[in-house]
């Protein structure tokens, strides 16, 4: 599917186009796979990865990078976690090429820092982050299907919904700053789709009076 990126986000690639990161996935799956193993050894080495405001300002700056690594899965199941994070990753990168993929995460990473470092929540886990990714996805291929529990063919736009009631739930029930933080977290894909789904919003809109 063929969704126009906004106008500055071309731009932004036409003059820096250079700093794509190319095969970004296989990036973000070595940080998993080590933080997987590094749990095995160490349950210890969470609070090493974690996110923490105020031991970053004390000097312990790879925080802003490490909490990346921290595993989504602590089982067998890190196979299918790692599998699923380089597959939608070459699907984006195929889909923007390695500018608008690497500024598409980078736009996520950097908005979870500072507003971890604004607030002084603590971040411990790469969800939301990998949640954002998995959204764009669904976004460019909403009819593409993937295997639920490897049978049940499911469209990519349903498990997107159902992705995004729960991070709604998890707002209903969290503190205001970390209902900030999953507002914030997002910004990436506003800033990406933003545009197209008010154009199609629109689109339904004139269907709707056109009907009436």
């Amino acid at each position: 599917m063929s969704i126009q990126t906004p106008r500055f986000i071309d731009n932004l690639e036409r003059k820096y186009y250079r700093f794509g990161i190319e095969n970004l996935g296989l990036i973000l799956v070595v940080m998993q796979a080590f933080g997987f193993f590094a749990y095995q050894i160490s349950p210890l080495a969470k609070m090493k990865f974690m996110l923490i405001p105020e031991l970053v300002m004390r000097g312990e700056i790879w925080r802003v990078i490490t909490f990346i690594a921290l595993p989504l899965s602590n089982d067998f199941w890190i196979i299918i976690v790692l599998f699923f994070i380089y597959s939608i990753m070459q699907i984006m990168e195929q889909a923007w090429g390695p500018f608008k993929t690497t500024l598409y995460f980078l736009i996520g990473l950097i908005m979870s820092v500072g507003y971890s470092l604004a607030t002084g929540l603590a971040i411990d886990t790469f969800m939301p982050l990998e949640m954002s990714l998995f959204f764009a996805v669904a976004a460019l291929y909403p009819r593409n299907e993937v295997l639920l529990f490897f049978f049940i063919p499911v469209p990519l736009w349903i498990l997107a919904v159902f992705q995004a009631l729960i991070i709604v739930y998890l707002m209903l029930v969290s503190n205001w700053i970390q209902r900030g933080y999953y507002a914030v977290v997002y910004l990436n894909y506003f800033l990406f789709f933003g545009l197209h789904h008010y154009g199609q919003y629109r689109a339904w809109s004139r269907r709707r009076n056109w009907q009436g």
